[in-house]
C-alpha cells in the first residue's frame, strides 16, 4: 500500500485541492462538451480518476494543471468511446432546458437593465455555440488559455503538446472562433430581418 492511501490527512488534503478547483474544472468541461450534465459527469469522472491515482500527483507541479489534464483525457475518451462530438443543431431553439437551468447567469447586476442582461446571456450562448464548432484540439487550447487563464507552458503540459504547437493552436483557434462567431451573427441577423 502506498503512503497516500495510508495517510488519511493526505487524502483530506487531496480532497480539499479537488474542491478548490471544482468550478474551474466544471467551466473547462462545459466549454469542451457544451452540455451541463455531461460536464458534471466528466468532472466527477476526472476527480474519481485523480483521487484513485493521487499517489501519481507530483506536489511540486501545479495541481490544477494535473487535474485539467485528466479532465481533458476523460473528454477525449468519451469522444472516442461514443464516436461523436456534441453538435449543436442550427435549428435548435436558443432557450433549451439546459439554459433554463443556468438562470443565475442571466440575472441582472445591480446597475444592469434586463435588456443588457438578456443580450449578455445571448452572447454567452453564441460564444459557446461557436466554440463547439472548433475541432477539439483548438477548442481546448483556446479555452485553457483565453478562458481559464492558464499559461502557454501549462497548456502545453496539459495537452501534452510542444509549446510551439500550443501557440499555433491558440492563434488558429482564435481565427476559427472569430469566423464561427461571425457566421452565427450573420445567421442571427438574417433570422431577425426575415422574421
Amino acid at each position: 500500500m502506498n503512503e497516500s492511501r495510508k495517510d488519511p490527512d493526505r487524502s483530506l488534503d487531496f480532497a480539499l485541492l479537488l474542491r478548490r478547483c471544482a468550478d474551474k474544472a466544471y467551466n473547462f468541461a462545459y466549454r469542451l462538451c457544451g452540455n451541463d450534465q455531461d460536464a458534471q459527469d466528466m468532472v466527477q469522472e476526472a476527480f474519481a480518476r485523480g483521487f484513485a491515482h493521487r499517489d501519481r500527483y507530483d506536489p511540486n507541479r501545479p495541481f490544477e494543471a494535473w487535474i485539467m489534464t485528466i479532465l481533458k483525457n476523460v473528454y477525449l475518451d468519451n469522444v472516442r468511446r461514443y464516436e461523436h462530438k456534441h453538435k449543436v443543431s442550427l435549428d435548435a431553439p436558443l432557450n433549451s432546458d439546459e439554459d433554463a437551468g443556468r438562470w443565475e447567469a442571466l440575472l441582472p447586476g445591480k446597475d444592469e437593465d434586463p435588456l443588457q442582461s438578456a443580450e449578455r446571456g445571448e452572447d454567452e450562448r453564441m460564444v459557446q455555440r461557436a466554440l463547439e464548432r472548433l475541432p477539439v484540439h483548438y477548442r481546448s487550447a483556446v479555452v485553457l488559455y483565453d478562458i481559464e487563464g492558464f499559461s502557454y507552458e501549462e497548456v502545453s503540459r496539459m495537452t501534452d503538446s510542444p509549446l510551439g504547437t500550443v501557440c499555433s493552436r491558440i492563434h488558429k483557434g482564435r481565427q476559427l472562433l472569430k469566423k464561427a462567431l461571425q457566421e452565427l451573427q450573420d445567421q442571427r441577423r438574417t433570422v431577425l430581418q426575415h422574421g
